[in-house]
């Protein structure tokens, strides 16, 4: 069966042109939400998976080809698929929608399929459509493949497949099972994407040659900003850490890169599993660089010596904030005393630092704004990225504003709702002047 996995982009072609000459500095800053821009890492990793079990697995990635829809519609005509998949994030749902109707135009008789993070989490909206005939809910591998076997008919016991009857009735069921052994899974095949167009747009975001990678699954943290355990689940998996060590070697060989940037939420979550990997770099005399992501409450100063002697050069830190009253009211779960102390040890470790912050959090006044970005001064770190809040479905913040506000459940209310782009403030700055704060507390890492 010949399968075509569409990634939408969040812009056309040209919008995405634009913004990257708007925002090339604050690009260039380590602010990765003003041009999102990653690689379709998931997509690739079930093309991979669904290749290796016997079937014909292909990739449309509109945002790294740079694909409008008219170009879209011939690969749909061209191709031929039989079962059209497409992924679909919260700020790009909507155009995830149009694709699906692109499909069903050129396709009519073709199902269509689609997953990700929002049809996970908000699946009725999405089969509610005219465009959508199934969702994959949760984890993708499993799930599609049964849907597969099954001939595309599914049923009730299998789990992670929602669908609409010919009478227009829905089915949901439950989320997929969690892969507990991600070692069983393929490395995925990044030749599926245009790996160099990432690897250019990576190095001016994190300054080395490289490209990101995902070794992990799930997040036992409750942030109530995030919706990762509710769609990857709180059950954290990695590979093996020698697994993982290779498949950064390998990587870095086949590509020429210099290094790579792990986009796990938690790295180094486990100490044993930390130590084992930075042990197996150092043995096998890795020549690459890596960056990684993690916790504030997760620096531990044995495991940054060695993960440093290792490869390491620098870390992104979830901060969010600059005072108590919102590190609470996102559940971080961290003070501003850790913070300090664990941007100090770093210092000390001579690792860069890139800090995650978010202002406009439900409940913030402007002055809670400025504490952030007196935070954000007092670091000296040396990059960030500055989002305003947004909320996402999943996410237990977005349960209370939703309950206050039901255009958050109209899928067209994220066209214009983005990390960075917004047309309401939830918290008491008017939106203007948020939007100016903003561009202030970018414009500073731009500048320095």
């Amino acid at each position: 069966m010949r399968i075509l996995l569409i990634n939408p982009s969040y812009f056309s072609p040209r919008e995405a042109a634009k913004r990257f000459q708007k925002y090339k500095q604050i690009i260039k800053s380590g602010n990765m939400y003003v041009h999102p821009f990653e690689p379709p890492l998931g997509l690739a990793m079930l093309a991979t998976f669904l290749n290796k079990k016997g079937y014909k697995a292909k990739l449309a990635d509109m945002q790294g080809e740079y694909l409008t829809d008219e170009a879209l519609k011939r690969i749909l005509v061209t191709y031929k698929p039989e079962l059209v998949g497409i992924t679909a994030m919260t700020p790009t749902v909507h155009r995830a929608i149009k694709i699906a109707g692109i499909s069903k135009t050129s396709l009519p008789s073709v199902p269509v399929v689609m997953g990700g993070v929002h049809p996970t989490v908000d699946p009725e909206s999405i089969l509610t459509t005219e465009v959508v005939d199934y969702v994959i809910r949760g984890e993708g591998e499993c799930s599609f493949l049964n849907l597969l076997s099954n001939h595309l008919v599914p049923t009730t016991e299998m789990t992670g497949i929602s669908w609409k009857n010919r009478d227009g009735s829905v089915i949901i069921t439950d989320k997929s099972p969690l892969i507990k052994n991600l070692n069983i899974l393929p490395v995925p095949d990044y030749t599926l994407f245009p790996v160099e167009t990432y690897i250019d747009y990576t190095s001016k975001l994190r300054g080395i040659r490289a490209i990101s990678m995902m070794i992990s699954r799930g997040c036992p943290y409750q942030c109530s900003f995030c919706a990762v355990s509710e769609t990857m689940g709180s059950s954290f998996r990695i590979l093996e850490p020698e697994k993982a060590a290779q498949q950064m070697i390998d990587l870095c060989k086949k590509f020429d890169l210099e290094g790579v940037w792990f986009k796990d939420s938690i790295f180094n979550l486990n100490p044993k599993w930390t130590i084992s990997f930075a042990k197996y770099l150092i043995l096998q005399k890795n020549p690459y660089k890596f960056q990684i992501n993690t916790r504030i409450d997760l620096i531990r100063e044995k495991e940054i010596e060695l993960l440093k002697k290792s490869g390491l050069t620098q870390i992104d830190l979830g901060i969010e904030a600059g005072t108590e009253k919102s590190l609470k009211r996102l559940n971080k779960k961290i003070t501003l005393e850790q913070i300090r102390s664990a941007v100090k040890l770093l210092k000390q470790k001579n690792i860069d630092i890139s800090g995650f912050f978010m202002i406009g959090i439900p409940g913030e006044d402007e002055a809670d704004i400025q504490c952030t970005f007196d935070l954000v001064r007092d670091l000296k770190l040396n990059k960030a990225s500055v989002s305003i809040f947004t909320p996402l479905p999943g996410s237990k913040l977005y349960q209370e504003i939703m309950s206050e506000n039901d255009a958050c459940r109209d899928l067209k209310f994220y066209e214009t709702h983005h990390f960075t782009e917004t047309k309401k403030s939830y918290c008491h700055v008017p939106l203007k002047r948020l939007k100016e704060l903003h561009q202030i507390m970018n414009s500073y890492f731009v500048k320095r």
